[in-house]
Parts: C-alpha cells; sequence; structure tokens
C-alpha cells in the first residue's frame, strides 16, 4: 500500500479475492471485489477494490475503497494492482 502522504509504503500480498457485486455504467463494467491481505495497515477500513472493465472486459482502472468509496489516504502499488488484475482475468464476468 502507499501511503498518500509519503509516510509509509509496503507490499502487500492479497488472498481471497471475491466478487461481490457489478454493475454496468455505460459501456464500462465496474466490480467491487473483497480480498485478504497478510500486512494490511490497520488503519484502513473496509478495503475492497473497484476494479473497471471496458467493453472487451480488460481492466481500465483499480482503485482502493474504504467504506465503499475511494481511499483517503492509500492507494495500491503496481503489483498489488496486478495481483487484482490476474484474478480478474481468470473469472467470468459479464
Amino acid at each position: 500500500m502507499i501511503d498518500l502522504n509519503f509516510e509509509r509504503y509496503s507490499e502487500t500480498n492479497l488472498t481471497n479475492f471475491k466478487l461481490v457485486h457489478s454493475y454496468q455504467e455505460q459501456e464500462w463494467t465496474h466490480c467491487i471485489v473483497t480480498f485478504s491481505a497478510d500486512n494490511m495497515p490497520s488503519d484502513i477500513v473496509d478495503p475492497e477494490a473497484l476494479v473497471i472493465l471496458n467493453k472487451n472486459q480488460e481492466v481500465l482502472q483499480v482503485v482502493l475503497y474504504e467504506e465503499g468509496c475511494d481511499s483517503p489516504n492509500y492507494q495500491f502499488t503496481e503489483n498489488e494492482k496486478q495481483q487484482i488484475i490476474n484474478w480478474i482475468y481468470s473469472q467470468k464476468i459479464s
């Protein structure tokens, strides 16, 4: 996780992915994914990932959510995003 205040940085191993909700927003598919993590910062509350796919089911964006909206203090590292992207591509998202 990347602390947006530049005080902390850590690589987190994400596991136990689960698609909890997906919905269409114009031509994009929005997916809400829950996960477990080995060293999640203790001040992150109810973390989820918002994954946005285009009409070809290609990932356009991965955003860290806390309590149902964009995290105000953290974002995923590129490695963490890639873990989520790899999992999304292994699923049949429609």
